[in-house]
């Protein structure tokens, strides 16, 4: 069936896209899904669909298939019946543009759907599935097909937005032929006016099934609608052959009830035979049976037939009936009339067609052209003599072909009335109709047919091959019939011959040798003949007299034995009928066994027909009593399920529903007495477990005090009052059990009451080691019950929640039936005061004294909201303080909640420590989840409150600012919430703290993702993180201030490269974890901690800048020890000759190699620690470390050379050119200060050399300087690259 499963969703497909409410479904978007459709079910092979298709195309979501289907249930699915009456919202009386393709799509479903093309539109042949579903629907549903519209505006008054006339009249059509009940077997004929209730359009449908509708069609519409308007009933196959055996039979004929399945009484109503055309014996019978069932009953029955009171049924008719034998005499007579009478009928519109079946058969009567042939002939001859005359005008350009065969006619016609007028005897002054008779006839059947005037007067205008073809036609007709006949001799030649030989008898005796004599003599022997053949005839009407005597006198037992049997047969009949009616009481036990209380009330309904003030019947009697017993155990199971605290929300709001339709019932059959014995008697076995034997029925007593009479008050008000004194005892029982349960910790026996001491029962050699152990079980025990008590407050905490959750919603779902009773109550006890109010007024006038009349009956009683105010609210406001209690045992410092001991205040002073004090992190965090729940539980009661308020005296809700009972509880509850989960933040982050400080100390990171994951678990667990943003905040400045303190303690003792490590994790966490946890609190506490980021930043900071000043001097001090000139020489006149003579390359300064060294030592290490990180100014850890090692290179070099500059001057242009080396090298480095600071020394030394007279002549400013700083660059270029990008 993948076709099948396939079909489901394209018409779940289409549905969706028919729904008018969506805005986002425009007309051309179900425009191309109607067509889509169309194209799918008319593809080759046809798709095929399960039987629930039908129903869900036709309907959609109001199909029996989408309200069963879990799926479809919560899916809105817009049926094509109600697409294609759904009206436009913006045109009055129209409908939308999407109507008229959705009613095309329709007709084609049900009328052209797996139809050939022969018998497209047939309303009348087997309907396929599609056309079987619609004409089963009910009329509230074919309605919403608006047909209406459709017919009265489609095609002509308003365009596209009228609908498709022609689609709504095959449709309606369709309907008001073949509508059926829901069983689709079952004719439910209905009437035009119930789809068209004005004139207008049904005399437009009237047209249009003139126009379209075979006769065949129309003939069924009108017989349903003559059954439907007159309360005939009109029945399928089965029942037409059942009211055929049973007139055959001389039965009268009762169709089974169709309207209605429950009306077990249907058999008691006074239906009567249908009467037959012509009268006769079967309308006397059935004015017999009127006078039987109905003399002095007017008004007993009802329009539909169905009695009001008992002495209208069948069965309380004491009357006999009508003699058996003569009614079935009469209905024979009567059949055979009847069928006599059809078969003349069915002879004459025989004789009414056209023989050649030119003529169609609803605008042709032959017989009436054959009765006015007389003035056909003239009018004929007139048109003839008209058509010779206009072809003789033309007869120069067409010829006189046609004159000729005009005149033929004319000539014929002429011919025949001259033959007549000639053989008539009345000669010129005879009548016309006496030339009529005379004239030819024109009926195929007539022995004085005319083949000529038959063609001339009824087809004149048809063609040759048009004769030709009916001829032929007629042909195998006739030889049909000849074949039939001579079958139908075959089949019955025995009898023929039998039949024969009666003929015989009465065949003429006349000899054939006679048939010469003259005309006198055969006149007569037809009068001896005839003679002979009236005396036979008298002989047999006297055999048939005598025999039907004679069988009158012998049949009449067997035919009162009939009488009898039909009675018992129809007794027999009845109870059959009743028999779901005698079966109420133990059918209604059942439902009681099997909690099916709805069934219960449906059966106990059906029994409440029988009036039990006027039924004679004692079975009857009988079975009302049985059921009204049932219906009483019924009331008190109800009661109990009420009255029950395990009982679920909904077999609680079953319980209400059925009990009150059951008490609805139960009033209007019980009187007073009847009323007060039921209240007041003793109690059943049923109600055992109501209260004790010495109250009343419907008392239930909860926990020993309180005493409630379900009875007292509605079921609704009833079931409250019940279930909240429920709720009231389980909030005690929990407090006093925890209590206790403390309680037994203290001493020692265990929260499941078992004691924890050593047992008794040892021997005396025991008594010391007992004796040595005591100090240390005793120390054991103290540890033990302090946490026992704890854990208690957490289970206690738990089981609380549970309880207010569990109860909360189904006290308010019956706190919302009862206000809707207490609705239903206000309003006929108003209707009831203005009847009251009227009373009193007429009686004033009368001088009577009616003041107490207006609250007669009248009994002030709670309502919801009074209930729920009264003792929920109380109740819930002692649960909230248990709650906060258990899980808070005191309030926050500085918290403006206060927590009062709900148990535990004549505890001992140890005890009650415990009991106050604030619970361990883990169990505060359980707590605080089960507090989130029961904040959001209530919060959801108290908005569901606004709608259970108190009623007004019109039964309205009042008009003043409303405050739900349960407002004060969620305010306390939120309250709550908010500390524990203060308690919540600050356990977290002291956790949070404590862990990262370990991290700090002993492994110098500073671990930002365990803060950032503490904020994050918070936002996951929090619930009123916006009234938490300080704990938060100060939370994280406390972390923050944790891993400060353990990165110092980290790098006491350590080296520089610990520093570092220290000033790195400090710029990561700057530069990203503290940004990452600053959004997350920015989203836990909207926003609220603004300056969070600069606190953070401001901790981190001040230990980053402290730990990288350390490292600054360490550096300073490493490359002061390392920039040392050394030991310098001033060598003598001839050592000078001697290397100017032969002097070798000098190797690189060592004061210089020590000094880069240093330098790319500290840039090596800054690299591998602090890689490119920045500080937030922008600058990098590198370059300010390459800084300070650069500027006390040069600074330290600087100095020394000054200090030394004695001994340097010999060596002055060396050492400006190692200078010069120096300041090129190492540029970008230096600062301001320190360029100056060599500026001012190079300078110095310039002056200073003895190379060359005068001032800037020396080596440093010449080639010989240049060569010098080149060799330099040479020498020391790894240097170079090593310091280089």
């Amino acid at each position: 069936m993948a076709d099948a499963d396939r079909s489901s969703i394209e018409i779940k497909v289409l549905l969706k896209n028919l729904d008018p409410t969506k805005p986002s479904i425009k007309h051309k978007d179900r425009l191309r899904r109607l067509n889509k459709f169309r194209n799918y079910v008319t593809a080759k092979p046809l798709p095929e669909f399960y039987d629930d298709d039908y129903s869900l195309l036709l309907l959609g979501s109001e199909s029996p298939t989408a309200m069963e289907d879990e799926d479809l249930s919560h899916m809105n699915l817009t049926g094509l019946l109600r697409a294609a009456g759904c009206p436009s919202t913006d045109h009055k009386d129209s409908l939308k543009r999407s109507a008229r393709p959705t009613i095309s799509l329709l007709r084609y479903l049900c009328l052209e759907y797996e139809a050939s093309s022969s018998n497209v539109n047939n309303i009348l042949d087997e309907l396929n599935g599609f056309a079987a579903a619609l004409c089963a629907l009910n009329v509230p549903q074919l309605r919403t097909l608006r047909l209406d519209i459709h017919i009265g505006k489609g095609d002509n008054e308003s365009g596209s937005r009228g609908g498709s006339k022609d689609d709504a009249c095959h449709l309606l059509a369709l309907i008001l032929a073949r509508h059926t009940d829901t069983d689709y077997e079952t004719p439910k004929p209905l009437t035009i006016q119930i789809f068209l209730p004005e004139s207008r359009s049904q005399a437009e449908f009237e047209t249009w099934l003139g126009e379209n509708a075979s006769p065949d069609v129309r003939r069924a519409i009108k017989e349903n609608v003559v059954a439907a308007e007159g309360g005939g009933k009109v029945g399928g196959a089965a029942k037409a052959t059942s009211a055929a055996a049973a007139e055959g039979k001389g039965m009268p004929s009762f169709d089974d009830d169709e309207d209605d399945d429950d009306d077990v009484l249907g058999a008691f109503t006074s239906k009567k035979a249908t009467p037959k055309k012509g009268g006769g014996s079967q309308s006397n019978y059935g004015q017999a049976m009127e006078g039987d069932l109905g003399g002095g009953m007017s008004g007993a029955v009802a329009p539909d037939g169905k009695p009001t009171i008992w002495s209208a049924t069948q069965m309380a008719s004491k009357k006999e009936r009508a003699s058996g034998a003569i009614i079935f005499l009469e209905e024979e007579r009567e059949k055979a009339t009847a069928e006599r009478k059809k078969a003349e009928e069915e002879k004459q519109r025989l004789l009414g067609r056209d023989p050649l079946g030119l003529r169609s058969a609803d605008r042709f009567d032959l017989l009436e052209i054959d009765s006015n042939r007389d003035f056909l002939i003239q009018k004929t001859l007139k048109e003839i003599e008209e058509e010779i005359d206009c072809e003789l005008a033309l007869a120069s350009e067409s010829g006189v072909e046609r004159v000729n065969w005009l005149e033929a006619q004319r000539q014929a016609l002429l011919a025949i009335v001259d033959e007549k007028k000639r053989s008539d005897k009345g000669g010129e002054g005879a009548e016309s109709n006496e030339l009529q008779q005379d004239l030819p006839s024109i009926l195929p059947t007539n022995p004085d047919f005319d083949p000529t005037l038959f063609l001339t007067l009824v087809h004149r205008n048809a063609t040759y091959q048009e004769l030709q073809e009916s001829t032929s036609r007629l042909s195998r007709k006739t030889d049909n019939q000849v074949e039939r006949l001579q079958n139908l001799v075959r089949d019955n030649f025995a009898l023929f011959i039998k039949c024969s030989e009666g003929i015989d008898v009465f065949a003429d005796q006349r000899d054939p040798r006679n048939n010469r004599n003259s005309r006198s003599r055969d006149m007569a022997n037809d009068d001896q003949g005839m003679q002979e053949l009236q005396n036979r005839f008298g002989t047999l009407d006297g055999l048939a007299s005598s025999c039907s005597e004679q069988a009158r006198k012998s049949f009449k037992p067997l035919l009162d034995n009939t009488n009898e049997v039909r009675k018992v047969q129809s007794a027999l009949a009845v109870l059959q009928r009743v028999a779901p009616l005698l079966q109420v009481p133990s059918l209604m036990r059942q439902h009681i066994e099997n909690a099916n209380f709805s069934s219960v009330v449906k059966a106990y309904r059906k029994v409440l027909v029988i009036d039990k003030n006027h039924c004679d019947v004692d079975l009857l009697q009988y079975v009302r009593a049985k059921a009204g017993d049932a219906a009483q155990d019924a009331r008190q199971d109800l009661e109990l399920i009420l009255a029950d605290e395990a009982s679920s929300a909904n077999s609680l709001l079953d319980a209400i529903r059925d009990l009150g339709e059951l008490l609805e019932l139960l009033e209007e059959e019980e009187d007073s007495e009847v009323g007060n014995s039921v209240n007041k008697g003793g109690v059943t076995p049923r109600s055992s477990g109501q209260s004790n034997s010495a109250m009343d029925a419907g008392t239930f007593t909860i926990d020993r005090h309180v005493v409630i009479c379900i009875r007292d008050y509605p079921p609704a008000l009833g079931c409250l009052f019940l279930q909240t004194s429920h709720f009231r005892s389980l909030v005690d029982k929990a407090v006093a059990g925890t209590e206790a349960t403390a309680e037994r910790v203290f001493r020692g026996e265990g929260p499941d009451n078992v004691s924890n001491q050593s047992s008794g029962g040892n021997s005396s050699s025991d008594g010391i080691s007992a004796g040595e152990n005591s100090s240390s079980q005793r120390s054991s025990r103290d540890k033990r019950w302090k946490f026992e008590v704890l854990e208690t407050r957490v289970d206690a905490t738990l089981r609380a929640v549970t309880l207010a959750k569990n109860w909360l919603p189904r006290l308010l779902q019956i706190g919302l039936a009862t206000q809707e009773a207490e609705k239903r109550r206000m309003a006929r006890h108003k209707r009831r005061k203005m009847s009251l109010l009227s009373a009193t007024a007429s009686n004033s006038l009368s001088g009577e004294s009616d003041s107490d009349a207006g609250d007669k009956g009248t009994k002030i009683m709670m309502s919801a909201h009074d209930v729920f105010k009264s003792i929920v609210n109380p109740a819930l406001t002692r649960l909230v303080e248990y709650v906060a209690y258990c899980s808070l045992g005191c309030p926050n410092q500085g918290s403006k909640y206060k927590i009062s001991a709900v148990f535990g205040r004549g505890s001992a002073e140890r005890l009650r420590a415990i009991l106050k004090s604030p619970l361990p992190p883990t169990q505060t965090a359980k707590c605080a989840l089960d507090l989130a729940e029961l904040a959001d539980a209530i919060q959801e009661s108290n908005e569901a409150m606004l709608t259970i308020r108190s009623l007004g005296d019109d039964g309205e809700g009042a008009k003043v600012t409303y405050r739900s009972p349960l407002e004060k509880c969620s305010q306390l509850t939120n309250d709550a919430v908010v500390m524990i989960e203060q308690r919540v933040c600050i356990y977290s982050f002291d956790a949070c703290a404590r862990k990262c400080s370990i991290s700090a100390s002993g492994s110098g990171v500073f671990d930002g993702d365990a803060l950032l994951q503490c904020v994050q678990k918070l936002s996951d667990d929090l619930t009123r993180s916006d009234e938490c943003s300080k704990e938060v905040e100060k939370g994280c400045l406390l972390v923050s201030k944790k891993c400060c303190e353990g990165l110092s303690s980290y790098v006491k003792d350590r080296s520089d490269a610990a520093r570092l490590r220290v000033v790195a994790e400090c710029a990561d966490a700057l530069n990203t974890t503290i940004a990452d946890v600053v959004r997350e609190v920015s989203y836990l506490t909207n926003g609220q901690s603004e300056s969070l980021e600069s606190n953070l930043s401001s901790v981190i900071s001040t230990l980053e800048r402290e730990m990288f000043d350390v490292f600054l001097e360490s550096v300073k001090r490493n490359v002061s020890s390392c920039a040392r000139l050394g030991l310098i020489e001033n060598p003598s006149e001839n050592d000078q000759t001697s290397s100017k003579v032969d002097e070798p390359a000098a190797p690189f300064p060592p004061y210089l190699a020590a000094s880069f060294l240093t330098i790319v030592r500290c840039r090596a290490q800054v690299e591998r620690a602090l890689r490119d990180l920045r500080r937030s100014d922008g600058t990098t850890y590198q370059f300010l470390a390459l800084q300070t090692a650069s500027d006390g290179v040069v600074e330290n070099i600087c100095l020394e050379l000054k200090s030394k500059m004695n001994r340097v001057r010999p060596h002055a242009d060396v050492f400006s050119i190692h200078l010069q080396f120096l300041i090129s090298t190492l540029k970008k480095y230096l600062s301001d200060e320190i360029l100056s600071l060599a500026s001012d020394t190079r300078r110095m030394l310039l002056s200073a050399s003895t190379g060359g007279r005068g001032v800037g002549r020396g080596m440093g400013n010449g080639p010989e300087g240049l060569t010098a700083l080149e060799n330099l660059e040479r020498l020391g270029r790894v240097y170079v690259m090593c310091l280089g990008e």
